[in-house]
């Protein structure tokens, strides 16, 4: 009993000590207070809301909640089906190993692939047609295994979000037969293709910034996505056609299902937007593909803002912009396909001089598109009336055979200039 005291004096200071020699813990990156990780979407907040609606990883327990600041750690984090949230802090490259070192195109070439040769083979000097043969399997070799690694897969039930001004670069998303997933807050630079095909007539390059395949109940929100670094029309030209690195920066297709995009920059780029992929219905996409795209910033864009075929497409108070020193052509923002319902509400359109309210939309075998409220050029402009007047041969409807019934507040359309570049984008939410 006298030595009690002592005893406990002695373990007291081993705590302390042990204490002392601790490194300390790493501060958590997220702010106090809002837990945007947490956050599912809103009850009528586009088409994602419906069906039970999008809640990502947000039933997630404390042990599948992560912070990633490696393309490793992120790759790793997002597996499993299971609820989960991964915050990513600071700036990722998806073109690093494990160790964090730099990888480069050639550290993923088969050995028999060689890119001159490659080019050889397939001049259309001497090439007969036909995409067989080893330089030709060498080269999708080594497209699969830069695919495995650039490419980030999430399972279903996952939230990813970037803390403050978060980044990826060099690498793309894909929620390939996923559904339940929310990625907002983040940049994604330069989804670079190391290995285009060439397909007889244009190099084909395969990745999208983020590309939603065979998946439902998907949010994208708060993104920021660009070429980074690489500007293809500044590449080298092949066979007499550019050489493309990038494919689309938001594709929908393979009859992925109720989705929402909202608040985002997409920002310098050419085939931008592509909801449904093929004319064909291959991947029963008749009665799916509803998206809604709300509050916007497209700028600098050549074309397919978006593309629809068979979906119904809510479109409402983005805001369009095409500057004289725009890197890339300008071509058409809305593209009507086969059975698509575009519907169109309050959106603003900003464009260069020569470019025409009639410009604004193409038809690829689609009959109508429904447009209401939208400002050209600081003044309203039926845009519908002027793309029909300009195609008396072949006019589009305004019945798309829907109405919306799943959104948010619809702005007016002068607030648009003004509110959605000072809100959308990486970075924003705090």
């Amino acid at each position: 009993m006298r030595r009690a005291p002592q005893l406990a004096v002695l373990a007291a200071g081993a705590v302390l000590a042990a204490s002392a020699a601790a490194p300390p813990a790493a501060a958590d990156p997220r702010p106090p207070g809002r837990d945007i990780g947490r956050e599912t979407l809103a009850e009528n907040d586009g088409w994602a809301s419906a069906e039970g609606g999008t809640t990502g990883g947000a039933a997630a327990d404390d042990a599948d909640v992560s912070t990633v600041r490696t393309w490793d750690e992120l790759k790793r984090a997002v597996r499993g089906d299971h609820p989960k949230i991964v915050y990513v802090e600071g700036a990722i490259g998806a073109m690093t190993a494990a160790d964090g070192s730099a990888l480069a195109c050639s550290d993923f070439a088969d050995p028999e692939y060689d890119w001159d040769a490659y080019v050889e083979a397939f001049d259309p000097e001497h090439w007969e047609g036909g995409e067989d043969g080893p330089l030709a399997e060498a080269r999708d070799r080594s497209y699969q295994a830069h695919r495995e690694h650039v490419l980030l897969t999430p399972g279903s039930n996952t939230t990813i979000v970037g803390v403050g001004d978060a980044s990826l670069t060099g690498g793309g998303i894909l929620l390939e037969s996923v559904e339940n997933v929310i990625v907002r807050n983040l940049a994604v630079h330069d989804a670079y293709d190391c290995f285009p095909e060439w397909r007889g007539e244009d190099w084909d390059a395969e990745y999208d910034n983020i590309e939603v395949s065979r998946s439902r109940h998907v949010w994208l929100d708060h993104l920021t996505l660009t070429d980074g670094e690489t500007r293809d029309h500044e590449l080298e030209r092949v066979y007499g056609a550019q050489v493309d690195r990038h494919d689309g920066m938001i594709d929908v297709i393979r009859g992925s299902d109720l989705v929402t995009v909202s608040w985002n920059v997409l920002d310098g780029h050419d085939k931008t937007m592509l909801i449904g992929n093929t004319d064909s219905n291959s991947h029963g996409d008749r009665g799916r593909l509803r998206v809604t795209v709300h509050h916007n910033h497209f700028t600098g864009l050549t074309q397919r803002v978006p593309r629809v075929r068979y979906g119904q497409v809510h479109v409402y108070n983005n805001h369009y912009t095409h500057g004289s020193g725009s890197d890339y052509a300008y071509q058409y923002s809305w593209g009507a396909g086969v059975e698509s319902g575009i519907y169109a509400q309050n959106n603003s359109f900003d464009m260069a001089p020569g470019i025409a309210p009639e410009d604004a939309i193409v038809s690829w075998g689609g009959t109508a598109l429904y447009e209401e409220g939208s400002i050209f050029g600081g003044r309203p402009v039926d845009l519908l009336g002027a793309y029909n007047a300009a195609h008396p041969d072949a006019p589009l409807s305004s019945d798309v055979g829907w109405e919306p019934e799943r959104h948010g507040k619809i702005h007016p359309t002068r607030a648009v200039p003004h509110l959605v570049p000072a809100k959308a984008g990486a970075g924003r939410l705090r």
